[in-house]
């Protein structure tokens, strides 16, 4: 099962669409879950739901993640060590999202765009190389340039 979650502050109608039209195309060899939040687009091609109290369920079942760009998300789908993409909504604040996910890549080759278009090419790339984020070795270090990162962002 693919899951994608969009977080419950901003619509992200954009990548939900692109997902759906994606199923539809028969890009995702698996059903496709999708916690859509305050989207308005309602999916034909996958599941939905807008909130659930946890969606860690879902986080653990999944073979790939698409999650939206928040700080949040991001960490859980770096920690779910499972093969993922994220998306920066655009129409977050300043576009912090963008900004937050660029600084980290810096740091760590996360799979990311501002382009939702891109998820095509993002999902089939996860499942041609092996695509395990390698978090640096040294935990603090770590640690220290997150900080470092979201004091930066404003975040």
């Amino acid at each position: 099962m693919i899951f994608v979650t969009l977080g419950t502050t901003l619509p992200f109608d954009a990548l939900l669409k692109e997902v759906d039209r994606l199923a539809a195309a028969g890009v995702f060899p698996e059903p496709v879950i999708c916690q859509t939040g305050t989207s308005t687009y309602i999916p034909e091609n996958c599941e939905s739901f807008p909130y659930k109290a946890t969606i860690a369920e879902y986080l653990n079942a999944a073979s790939f993640l698409i999650v939206h760009g928040g700080t949040g998300s991001t960490l859980q789908a770096l920690r779910s060590g499972r093969p993922f993409a994220v998306f920066a909504n655009p129409i977050a604040q300043n576009n912090h999202q963008a900004e937050f996910l660029q600084e980290l890549s810096n740091e760590i080759p996360i799979p990311w765009s501002d382009d939702v278009h891109d998820l095509a090419t993002l999902y089939t790339s996860a499942h041609q190389e092996d695509r395990k984020i390698k978090i640096p070795c040294h935990r603090v270090k770590f640690q220290d340039a997150l900080r470092s990162i979201l004091r930066e962002a404003g975040i």
